[in-house]
């Protein structure tokens, strides 16, 4: 939530455009909702088998996996809207 509330903060101070911001906000609503997704796949795992089993370690693995994967994409695409302006300022 953090990094979301700067990159809003520095997305208004660099003035993005309305096409930017929705790529801008896809990218944090996505980000964040897998991370939901995420924590209620490790709770229900938790609540199914509340010992380690090799298979709920693969199922929270994936699943972490997915948000990591999402996470490092939205990065890229930060990278790419961010770097031209802030080297332009």
């Amino acid at each position: 939530m953090v990094i979301a509330i700067v990159v809003v903060i520095v997305s208004w101070w660099l003035n993005i455009s309305a096409p930017e911001w929705m790529v801008v906000l896809g990218c944090i609503g996505t980000v964040l909702s897998l991370e939901m997704i995420n924590s209620a796949i490790e709770k229900i795992c938790n609540l199914v088998h509340p010992t380690y089993h090799p298979a709920i370690k693969t199922i929270k693995d994936m699943s972490a996996s997915a948000v990591l994967f999402v996470s490092i994409i939205s990065t890229i695409i930060g990278a790419i809207i961010f770097l031209p302006k802030i080297h332009a300022f």
